[in-house]
């Protein structure tokens, strides 16, 4: 019987702020569509969904070529913020 391994809380956030990074440092195309893929997939299963919504947007933007703007890491911190959950 296969086991599905258990999804980390931050998976989807790590996986779009390496997108990030990664069209940030002018990485191959091929490299950057790999991860793109990787973050959508991994966002379809997050069950949070303000984190989805902002993490779909910073994907939308890196798409478009936006990823250099502060408002794209500003973004990325009110997901990490929204996955600490209430303080």
């Amino acid at each position: 019987m296969e086991t599905v391994p258990e999804r980390r809380p931050t998976e989807a956030w790590d996986l779009v702020s390496r997108v990030v990074m990664l069209s940030r440092r002018g990485a191959p195309r091929v490299a950057l569509l790999a991860a793109l893929d990787q973050a959508r997939t991994s966002l379809r299963r997050e069950p949070h969904q303000d984190v989805r919504r902002t993490l779909t947007w910073v994907l939308g933007a890196v798409e478009r070529g936006d990823e250099t703007d502060a408002i794209v890491d500003t973004a990325l911190r009110v997901a990490a913020r929204d996955l600490e959950g209430p303080r």
